[in-house]
């Protein structure tokens, strides 16, 4: 009897760990990892070998499961794909420096330009604008931002390279057959503005570029007049005047960009600017310059 009432003991305590263990709940892993079954994920699987030690190695929807997990998939890669989107975007954006060497010629202004109240001219001297110019060759200083993919801004200072001087010999302003005039005229300018740039990326290396701005000229000139005797080298009067001219110009330009190394940058560009003074009517530049970005 003692025996019999052991084992309905026995067996109680097993009958009694069996449903307390049926009742624990299953720990199911994480969303979206293989531990996890989307089926019935509240009530515990059945004891077929669908989950052991609360893992799943077989999960009876397998399909769905594939569907959930391909979806969960498709959109960790597009939130990829846009972030490295973005991120391109964002490396378009750079700032520069530059410095940019111009070879400019310039058009002459219709007008005459009269010089008045010379002592040693009977009259004023008029001088054709042709005949006091030359090439314009020139620095120029640049600040600027890509701003994106395709466009940018830039600022610049630009200042002649050199005084460019005309001289010409004059023996017929005086009246006089013993005496002559040397009439030197030197002239150069400077300016600062600002560039809408416009790419067009052909290559992660080339660009092409156009630019169009606005630009404050100034063109500082003078002209010297040195009359002497006969073929003496001594000078026997000199009046030297001044002939500036203040002008805003627009510019439009067209070129290429070569991206040669890591933040340095190759440019070519051609330049049409018009000024419509009574000295320089319009200006063509050729420039060739270098950018560093940063």
């Amino acid at each position: 009897m003692k025996k019999f009432l052991f084992l309905l003991a026995g067996i109680g305590v097993v009958c009694g760990v069996a449903s307390a263990q049926a009742q624990e709940p299953i720990a199911y892993g994480d969303l979206y990892n293989v531990e996890w079954c989307p089926c019935n994920p509240e009530e515990p699987f059945d004891a077929d070998g669908s989950v052991v030690m609360g893992k799943t190695v077989m999960c009876p929807c397998n399909g769905l499961y594939s569907g959930y997990k391909k979806g969960f998939e498709q959109d960790v890669r597009e939130l990829k794909n846009a972030a490295k989107n973005q991120l391109r975007k964002l490396n378009y954006f750079k700032y520069y420096l530059g410095l940019d060497y111009n070879m400019g010629t310039t058009s002459a202004g219709s007008e005459d330009i009269a010089f008045d109240d010379l002592i040693l001219a009977g009259g004023p001297i008029k001088v054709k604008p042709d005949d006091v110019l030359d090439d314009q060759d020139s620095l120029s200083f640049v600040a600027g931002a890509r701003i994106s993919k395709y466009w940018g801004l830039e600022a610049f200072y630009q200042q002649s390279y050199d005084d460019n001087t005309a001289t010409s010999v004059d023996s017929v302003t005086l009246n006089n057959p013993y005496y002559h005039l040397m009439n030197d005229y030197t002239t150069s300018f400077r300016a600062f503005g600002l560039d809408l740039i416009g790419y067009a990326p052909v290559s992660p290396y080339f660009d092409f570029v156009g630019s169009l701005g606005l630009a404050q000229y100034k063109f500082e000139n003078e002209a010297l007049f040195t009359s002497y005797y006969l073929s003496n080298t001594d000078p026997r009067d000199i009046v030297k005047q001044n002939f500036d001219e203040d002008k805003i110009g627009w510019r439009a330009g067209i070129g290429a960009q070569l991206n040669i190394a890591d933040g340095i940058a190759l440019r070519a560009m051609y330049k049409y600017i018009y000024i419509g003074g009574d000295l320089v009517e319009d200006l063509n530049e050729f420039s060739l310059g270098l950018r560093f970005l940063f």
